[in-house]
């Protein structure tokens, strides 16, 4: 066994970490913080990198605080909770700022963070596998990079109806067993949630049923029946078993409504101010391109900015979603594909003046790339939840356009993660 050793915690890595460097290697240390003198040991050793574990802090700075959360080494779901918030919104921003800087060669201004006015009790859904803890039933989360189960009795950063509702629901667990359950999928919004249950071939008894039902802010209950080993959270079944069918998101005067299947942002007040700076940046433009649509909010946002908008999106339930949220708000000149983007974008024949896109955290894909490349939009709005890909994604477009504004929004809370709004210009239209 490594013998302890005694380091200065010199930066922050993207997943919250403090790193320090011993002859130039850096030493990754979560729950240590930039500034800090401490105790670690290494725990393992790669060519290039060691991991650590902090053993104790000998020197702290300012902006540690004890976490609320007696999870929170173990859970790891809010890896920052030891990190006063102001400290926490600026090691966003600098997380950003290298990134864009390591990949992209981007020196210039960045907005400040838009911060999140409720750090604490702000997500509006979870996916949570569910197992038995000494004879009784528990949700939680798996250890990072480990198949360890956490059984969360409180999380802080839920939604308190989602969080009254978990908490409920695991005592139901316990009354009324369910075989082969897996996961428990949870939404909230407006005071109303959705619950989804995500098992094997199973019959859901009505008894259990009836008493999640009579839960007050239960509006809507799901069964998922999940039978491959996919990471995709949900089977390839979905049952109705009470309630709306839909949940329903009010968005300042935008009704949106989502199935089970459909995906939302996980903070609503804060995709609130992203999709308003998204209108706010949007030129007026003939045609509007918004790939990975999800069920259409900034398309919804976006609409006085363009004579036809197009939305592109690979989830059938949030196509739908999509088309009847336009239909609903009166937006004729909306309407969404159901594919591939950069398939689908390739498929556009007319000049796309303003594309939008918001992938997930693996970035946009070397086909979606070229496929920009060709369709040479004048302006790009990218929206993105990882630095390091917006980042490399940005230089491999770097020929065609470049960089006029971007700004951080903290949606996640006591975590590293930082959404960011990126607007880009064709190098030849300056």
């Amino acid at each position: 066994m490594e013998k302890n050793i005694i380091v200065h915690i010199k930066k922050w890595g993207i997943n919250g970490e403090g790193i320090a460097f011993v002859k130039r290697k850096p030493i990754f240390v979560p729950g240590a913080i930039p500034g800090e003198t401490a105790e670690i040991q290494i725990i393992e050793t790669k060519p290039r990198y060691q991991k650590a574990e902090l053993i104790r802090i000998l020197e702290s700075v300012p902006a540690r605080r004890y976490p609320l959360c007696p999870h929170q080494k173990e859970c790891g779901g809010c890896a920052l909770m030891h990190v006063r918030y102001k400290n926490q919104c600026r090691m966003k921003e600098q997380i950003l700022k290298e990134a864009l800087h390591k990949y992209a060669g981007y020196k210039g201004r960045i907005d400040p963070i838009v911060k999140n006015p409720e750090p604490l009790n702000y997500r509006n859904a979870c996916k949570l596998p569910v197992r038995k803890v000494n004879g009784r039933w528990q949700s939680g989360m798996y250890a990072p990079d480990t198949n360890r189960f956490c059984a969360v009795d409180r999380c802080y950063v839920h939604d308190k109806d989602l969080e009254l509702v978990r908490q409920q629901i695991t005592e139901i667990f316990d009354q009324y067993p369910i075989p082969e359950i897996k996961t428990l999928v949870l939404k909230s919004f407006d005071h109303h949630v959705q619950v989804i249950v995500v098992t094997g071939k199973t019959k859901i008894a009505k008894a259990w049923i009836d008493a999640v039902s009579h839960l007050e802010p239960v509006v809507s209950i799901w069964q998922s029946i999940k039978t491959d080993s996919s990471i995709d959270p949900f089977g390839s079944e979905m049952i109705h078993l009470y309630g709306q069918k839909e949940m329903t998101v009010h968005l300042k005067d935008i009704t949106c409504s989502l199935l089970p299947r459909s995906f939302f942002q996980l903070n609503t007040e804060q995709a609130l101010r992203l999709y308003q700076t998204a209108a706010e940046w949007t030129p007026q433009s003939r045609c509007i391109v918004e790939a990975y649509s999800g069920i259409g909010a900034i398309s919804l946002f976006v609409r006085g900015k363009g004579k036809e908008i197009i939305g592109i999106e690979s989830i059938p339930d949030a196509v739908e979603n999509a088309n009847a949220n336009a239909k609903r708000n009166g937006c004729d000149h909306i309407h969404f594909l159901c594919g591939d983007a950069a398939e689908k974008l390739k498929e556009i024949h007319q000049t796309i003046d303003t594309l939008i896109v918001d992938p997930p955290r693996s970035g946009l894909s070397d086909t979606m790339l070229t496929a920009i490349r060709e369709q040479a939009p004048a302006t790009i709005l990218y929206i993105s939840c990882n630095p390091s890909t917006l980042a490399k994604n940005i230089s491999k477009l770097s020929q065609q356009y470049q960089i006029e504004r971007v700004r951080p929004f903290d949606l996640f809370s006591q975590t590293p993660h930082v959404e960011t709004i990126c607007l880009l210009t064709r190098a030849e239209d300056r």
